[in-house]
């Protein structure tokens, strides 16, 4: 953990010392995607390798079918209510 604490912070000096660089955030925009994307490969990577996780896709995905919905509906009705709680007080 400790490893991570330290690789984050030189990152961020490493950060606030060029800051004032554009063409360094191009670039690193650029590496930080490719980053993404090497890091979701080997993730789907590891997936497929796991037998468990394969003989179990159609009841994972199910789950998580069911998961994204029900957070869908609530963010939908927690925000419909809080919008009638906070902005039509305004409107009175």
């Amino acid at each position: 953990m400790i490893v991570i604490l330290i690789v984050l912070s030189a990152g961020i000096l490493t950060g606030l010392l060029l800051i004032k660089r554009p063409k360094i955030h191009r670039i690193n925009n650029h590496l930080l995607n490719w980053a993404i994307y090497l890091l979701l490969f080997l993730l789907g990577l590891s997936v497929g390798t796991n037998k468990e996780v394969i003989q179990n896709l159609g009841k994972i995905g199910y789950e998580a079918l069911v998961i994204a919905l029900a957070s869908i509906f609530g963010s939908v009705i927690l925000s419909g209510l809080l919008f009638k709680l906070l902005f039509n007080k305004n409107a009175k």
